[in-house]
């Protein structure tokens, strides 16, 4: 897995599975925890995402959203979106912007 920080956010590569989420969890628990008002994730180059990885993402969005900032998926992959379809979570990340 790859992480870029780019502004307000982090773009994502690779696989989101739970043997590589380490540095994930460390990057985006730093965005929460700073004093940034607002977390983009592109997620557009995922290959692939297991039920961790989806855990992940919803966790820091509550965590974020406690801390009064937005959190979002600017874009996403198929298996982002497959994924979060099958779990039902689809909805709490809907965006107009995610494309």
């Amino acid at each position: 897995m790859e992480i870029l920080l780019e502004g307000t956010g982090i773009t994502v590569k690779g696989n989101c599975l739970i043997q590589e989420l380490e540095l994930l969890v460390k990057s985006l628990g730093e965005l929460v925890e700073s004093d940034r008002n607002s977390i983009q994730l592109d997620l557009s180059k995922v290959e692939s995402i297991d039920t961790a990885g989806i855990q992940l993402l919803a966790s820091c969005r509550n965590s974020s959203l406690a801390r009064g900032k937005t959190f979002s998926i600017v874009s996403m992959s198929d298996s982002v979106r497959e994924a979060l379809q099958i779990t039902g979570l689809h909805k709490i990340f809907e965006n107009k912007e995610i494309s």
